[in-house]
């Protein structure tokens, strides 16, 4: 026998319950209007009791507001983009509002997902990927906020901290200043940091009047590492360091390295960026930097949000500068 489920309480039932009007519940369960004690408990109680459950459809409806906000980013089973999400998620959830992810890295196609997130009429966008061409005049058309971490602040994008080009500089400073002479960087054109990653190593390198070797890898992962190893690690001219765009990548090389018989950190150094948590465990331990991802997360979910409700951006102190974590995949080169 199949029994038929109970119809939903309604606002109308729970005013009722209550002895209140509807426009009290609506102003009540929506936060809009303080009530007495008394009457705010005969409300809740009648909530409670009737199991009501508030329409989020009509509630956009009347608000103008979804409720909800939307992050792209860049293969979320990097570890990185995973401490990302997990920042933003922090204070989206602690701020009462949904987030929808959309990982651009496994979608078909970039552009129909954004054009399909935007149907939805979420309350802002939160851009940790690439986009393709057209896009920025798709998302001025939005009329919503939008948060972009590869741009800076600008007359259509909430301003987002950047470390990217600093983090490049700063391992690209180190290696120089350990007697390195000849650098190869690891570059993925998928990664959104790549440019500024390899800007700022290169920058840092043409300082010392030194001069960068450049090899891509067709996707930012230990495989993608591997692909390339070989290419990298037994080119003409050897290098004695190799930075990689990621810490996955730099996996990859490692790995490699150990069956092409090149010795790390022997015969060459070798680094990531992120730091990621797997870092620590390889052998030999692999040097990075450091980016405080759940950080820049967690501060760009609450520059955008601050912009949904149309409040001034939050003050808060400078985003942590990136830190050069050194393990035994580097050494100093005196030759």
């Amino acid at each position: 026998m199949t029994t038929q489920p109970a119809a939903p309480a309604t606002i109308r039932s729970v005013a009722a319950l209550a002895g209140v009007s509807v426009a009290a519940v609506s102003r009540f369960v929506n936060h809009k209007q303080r009530f007495t004690p008394e009457v705010e408990a005969r409300m809740a109680q009648a909530i409670a009791q009737l199991g009501y459950r508030g329409n989020a459809a009509a509630r956009s409806v009347a608000t103008g507001r979804s409720g909800a906000v939307a992050a792209l980013v860049a293969g979320v089973d990097n570890p990185y983009a995973a401490a990302l999400v997990k920042g933003l998620c922090r204070v989206a959830l602690a701020q009462g509002y949904d987030v929808l992810f959309v990982d651009t890295q496994h979608s078909p196609s970039t552009r129909d997902e954004l054009d399909r997130v935007m149907a939805m009429q979420v309350d802002g966008l939160l851009i940790a990927a690439d986009l393709p061409a057209g896009s920025s005049e798709l998302l001025a058309r939005y009329g919503r906020p939008v948060l972009d971490l590869a741009k800076g602040p600008g007359a259509d994008a909430v301003g987002a901290p950047t470390s990217q080009h600093a983090a490049g500089a700063l391992l690209g400073r180190y290696l120089v200043h350990s007697g390195h002479r000849r650098v190869s960087f690891v570059a993925c054109a998928a990664l959104p940091s790549n440019a500024e990653r390899l800007q700022g190593l290169r920058e840092a390198l043409a300082d010392a009047s030194l001069s960068l070797a450049v090899h891509h890898a067709s996707q930012a992962t230990a495989q993608g590492g591997a692909a390339v190893a070989s290419a990298v690690l037994l080119a003409a001219q050897r290098p004695d360091a190799v930075v990689a765009a990621n810490d996955p990548l730099a996996m990859g090389l490692l790995s490699e390295a150990r069956v092409l018989g090149v010795a790390v950190p022997g015969e060459v150094s070798v680094a990531g960026m992120e730091n990621a948590p797997f870092g620590r465990y390889l052998s030999p331990a692999l040097t990075s930097v450091e980016l405080h991802a759940d950080e820049l997360g967690a501060r760009a979910m609450s520059r955008l949000l601050a912009a949904v409700r149309g409040q001034p951006e939050p003050l808060a102190a400078a985003l942590p500068e990136p830190q050069l974590v050194l393990r035994e995949s580097t050494r100093a080169r005196s030759d």
